[in-house]
């Protein structure tokens, strides 16, 4: 993986151990190196906004960041019916919406 960080490094490594098949899935349809790229900065925001601007502890915000990509793939990823959204993004994390 070039240009790769250790955090995007340690969600490839994850999702390889406990989700090879969604792997195999973005490898095979290109798209890969994308849903990484999105997984790092998701969790790289979220722990900016929870340590940051909520000041929370760093261990706690850290498990909360890497919630999303860390939980087997049925739990990260909640079906939602498309009629509902059909722009549903499943790599996106329902821990960033903003009230």
């Amino acid at each position: 993986m070039p240009n790769s960080t250790r955090l995007r490094r340690t969600i490839y490594s994850h999702w390889l151990k406990y989700r090879r098949q969604m792997v195999e899935e973005l490898t095979r349809t290109n798209r890969l190196t994308e849903a990484l790229r999105q997984a790092e900065w998701r969790t790289v925001d979220l722990l900016y906004e929870l340590v940051s601007v909520k000041k929370m502890q760093y261990q706690a915000a850290w498990e909360l960041a890497t919630q999303e990509w860390r939980l087997p793939e049925t739990e990260a990823r909640p079906q939602e019916p498309s009629s509902v959204n059909p722009t549903l993004n499943p790599y996106s994390s329902p821990l960033l919406t903003s009230e």
